[in-house]
C-alpha cells in the first residue's frame, strides 16, 4: 500500500476521548467514522485514512448525518456549514484550526445534534459564533477547544431544556458580548469546568434557576476580564475559581471596552477576594459568595505565545478539591525559548545549525538539518506523562509536526524498474530524472499516472516510502535518577545532575534545591547541597507528539527498562498495560530534529 498520513486516531492506539475505531485497512473507511484532511479529495476520496475527504459537507453526506469526523491538521476555511445532522462528533487530530475571521455569520446553522467537539481551535472576528443554536435537542460538549475572538453559540436561537459541558477550553480576546448562559427558565445548565477566560472585554455570567448542579463555573481561571456577575444565584455557583486583574460589575453596564489596567464605567477593580466577597454579600445578601475562589496571578508559563500551562508554584495548583489544578492546562515545566540559555529551557551545547532568540528557533543554514535538546525536565513526583512538548519545528504543509524518519521499503529500485502509482519515493543515492524533473539524493517525489519509470546517469536508486514522515519528530530519554555525588568529587562531562536540597556552585553558577545542571568538564562542585546524577548514558527513543507517550519494556512489564518508544516504526502495539506502558520517569530530556526535506511545501 502507498504512504499514508500517520493519524493519531486510528485502530489500536490509545486516545483520551475513548474513541473505539473499527480495525480496518488504511484504504477502507471505518464504519461510523470519516477522515477529513486538507490534502483530501471529495471526488476521489472515500473518508478513509489513506483517502480522506476534503470538506465537512461531503463527510457528513458519507456518514449519513451520524458518526464521528476526524480532522487532519491545518487551517480550514469553509465559510459555512448547512447540512442537517442527527448525531455528530468532531475530533481534531493534531493542530486543527477553523479560521472564521472572514465571515460575519455563524459557521454552523443546522448542526441540530452535535454531541461532542474535541481538540479544535476556532478563530473569529470578534462578532461571529460557531453555532447559531445555543441550546439544542441534545448535549453540546466542547472539550479541549480554543475560541479566539469567537464563541461557541450566538445569543439567539431556541432554548430547549438540555445540558452542555464546556471543559478544558480557552476563550481569548472576544470583543463583543460573551454571554455564558448558565440556566434560565426551563433550561438545564451549561457547565464550565477547568476553562480559561483570557482578556475578554464583556463577560456576562447569567443564571436564574435554583435547581441545578452544585456548580456552574468550576475550576476556571478568569484573567484580565470585565465580568458581570448578574445574580445572587451565581454567587454560590462559581466555585474554586481563580480571578486575576478582573473588573467586576453586579448589574449590566454594557460592553466594558478595554480591560485592566483600565477600569470601564460601571465596573470595579478588585485586588483581593475578601473585598469582592464583602461587596457581593451586601449586594445579594449571600453569606458565603464565591466558595473556594481566590484572586491571584495564576502564573502561566508563557501566555503571550499561547502557553497557558501553569508554573509549579502557581496558586492554581491544588486550589480545587476535585483536582490538582484549576484552569484549562495543568501544571507543567516551562520549556521557554530564550536567547539566554539560563532563562530558557534548551541546552545550547546541543544546538546544530540553529539560531536561538527569544521565542524563536530558526535554521541558520536553511539547506541543512538542525537539532536541539531540552534541558533535563524534572518530574519529581513521577506523574504519568500525558504528552511531550512540541514547538512546530518540523511543520508540514498542513501545519502539523512531522517525523525525522520515514518508514521505507526493504529493497531499492533501479532505473527501468516499474514504479507504483501514486506512491512517494526517496532518492537514496545518485541522481535521477523522473517526469522531466531531476532529483538529487535525499529528495522525494510522488509518481503520477503514465510515468512508471525513471532514468539515471549517476547510478541513482530509489526506495519506496511505505509510510510518510510521521508527526512524532522527537526523541526522548528518561531516568529515575542515580547515585548521590559528594562535593569535591569529579563529575562526568555531559552528565546532568539534580540538587535535592541545599545549594551548590558549579562552574561559577549557584544552583538551589530542585534545579539541574549539566557538567561541561570533570571539575567538582562545591557547597553543602545534596546532589544526585539525574541523566547519564540513557538512550533516546522516538515518540509521537500526537498521542500519549508509551513504550515497549523489557519483560512486558511496567517497571522494565524501555526498549522503544511509540514513535519507533518497530513499536509493538498490544494494548496499554499488556505490551505498551505509560511513562512515569522523574527526569526527562527531549531532542528535536529539524529535517530540511520535511519542511518543504
Amino acid at each position: 500500500m502507498s504512504a499514508t498520513y500517520n493519524w493519531a486516531y486510528r485502530p489500536g492506539i490509545y486516545n483520551k476521548y475513548a474513541l473505539l475505531i473499527p480495525n480496518t485497512a488504511d484504504n477502507i473507511r471505518p464504519d461510523g467514522y470519516c477522515y477529513v484532511a486538507l490534502f483530501g479529495n471529495d471526488i476521489s476520496g472515500n473518508g478513509s485514512r489513506l483517502y480522506p475527504l476534503r470538506t465537512i459537507d461531503k463527510c457528513v453526506a458519507v456518514l449519513g448525518g451520524t458518526g464521528t469526523m476526524i480532522f487532519g491538521p491545518g487551517v480550514y476555511r469553509e465559510t459555512a456549514f448547512s447540512t442537517v445532522c442527527t448525531a455528530i462528533i468532531l475530533v481534531g487530530d493534531g493542530d486543527v484550526t477553523w479560521d472564521l475571521s472572514d465571515i460575519n455569520t455563524s459557521f454552523i446553522t443546522n448542526f441540530n445534534y452535535i454531541t461532542s467537539w474535541y481538540n479544535l481551535k476556532f478563530i473569529g472576528n470578534g462578532l461571529n459564533s460557531i453555532s447559531s443554536r445555543p441550546y439544542v435537542t441534545d448535549n453540546n460538549n466542547f472539550i479541549d477547544c480554543q475560541f479566539i475572538n469567537t464563541v461557541p453559540f450566538s445569543d439567539s436561537g431556541p432554548y430547549n431544556p438540555v445540558p452542555a459541558l464546556i471543559q478544558k477550553c480557552i476563550f481569548n480576546g472576544f470583543i463583543n458580548s460573551l454571554q455564558l448562559r448558565a440556566v434560565g427558565s426551563g433550561i438545564s445548565p451549561f457547565v464550565y469546568k477547568n476553562t480559561n477566560f483570557f482578556n475578554l472585554q464583556y463577560l456576562l455570567l447569567m443564571g436564574t434557576l435554583t435547581s441545578a448542579p452544585d456548580y456552574i463555573y468550576q475550576n476556571c481561571i478568569f484573567y484580565k476580564c470585565n465580568i458581570v456577575i448578574g445574580s445572587a444565584y451565581l454567587c454560590t455557583f462559581i466555585k474554586n475559581c481563580l480571578f486575576y486583574e478582573c473588573n467586576i460589575a453586579f448589574s449590566d453596564p454594557g460592553k466594558g471596552g478595554l480591560v485592566y489596567p483600565n477600569t470601564p464605567v460601571g465596573y470595579t477593580f478588585y485586588s483581593d477576594i475578601n473585598t469582592l466577597r464583602s461587596a457581593l454579600s451586601i449586594m445579594y445578601s449571600i453569606p458565603t459568595p464565591l466558595p473556594g475562589c481566590i484572586i491571584a496571578d495564576p502564573l502561566f508559563n508563557n501566555p503571550s505565545i499561547g502557553d497557558y500551562t501553569l508554573q509549579f508554584n502557581s496558586p492554581a495548583k491544588n486550589l480545587s478539591y476535585f483536582g490538582t489544578y484549576v484552569g484549562a492546562k495543568s501544571i507543567a515545566q516551562a520549556i521557554k525559548v530564550s536567547g539566554t540559555e539560563s532563562t530558557g529551557g534548551f541546552d545550547f551545547s546541543s544546538v546544530v545549525n540553529l539560531t536561538i532568540a527569544d521565542d524563536s528557533i530558526t535554521l541558520s543554514n536553511p539547506a541543512l538539518d538542525g537539532k536541539i535538546d531540552t534541558r533535563v525536565i524534572v518530574n519529581l513526583l513521577g506523574r504519568e506523562l500525558a504528552s511531550l512538548p512540541s514547538y512546530g519545528f518540523n511543520a508540514d504543509r498542513n501545519g502539523q509536526y512531522i517525523d525525522s524518519i520515514a518508514d521505507l521499503a526493504t529493497n531499492t529500485q533501479g532505473a527501468g524498474a516499474t514504479l507504483l502509482i501514486p506512491v512517494p519515493y526517496l532518492v537514496e543515492t545518485g541522481v535521477i530524472t523522473y517526469n522531466g524533473v531531476v532529483y538529487q539524493a535525499g529528495e522525494r517525489f510522488t509518481t503520477v499516472t503514465g510515468q512508471t519509470t525513471f532514468t539515471t546517469t549517476a547510478s541513482g536508486v530509489v526506495r519506496e516510502i511505505l509510510e510518510a514522515p510521521q508527526r512524532h519528530t522527537v526523541l526522548a530519554r528518561f531516568s529515575d535518577g542515580g547515585a548521590a555525588v559528594a562535593a569535591g568529587s569529579a563529575l562526568t562531562s555531559g552528565y546532568w545532575y539534580f540538587v535535592q536540597s541545599g545549594s551548590v556552585t558549579y562552574n561559577g553558577t549557584a544552583y538551589t534545591a530542585e534545579q539541574v545542571f549539566k557538567a561541561i568538564d570533570t571539575h567538582a562542585f562545591s557547597g553543602s547541597g545534596s546532589v544526585i546524577t539525574a541523566m547519564s548514558t540513557e538512550s533516546y527513543q522516538h515518540y509521537e507528539l500526537g498521542s500519549k507517550p508509551t513504550s515497549n519494556n523489557i519483560g512486558d512489564s511496567r517497571t522494565g527498562a524501555i526498549i522503544r518508544g511509540n514513535g519507533d516504526p518497530a513499536y509493538v502495539r498490544g494494548g496499554l498495560g499488556v505490551q505498551e506502558f505509560p511513562i512515569t520517569a522523574k527526569f526527562i530530556q527531549v531532542s528535536y530534529i529539524i529535517k530540511v526535506n520535511n519542511l518543504k511545501p
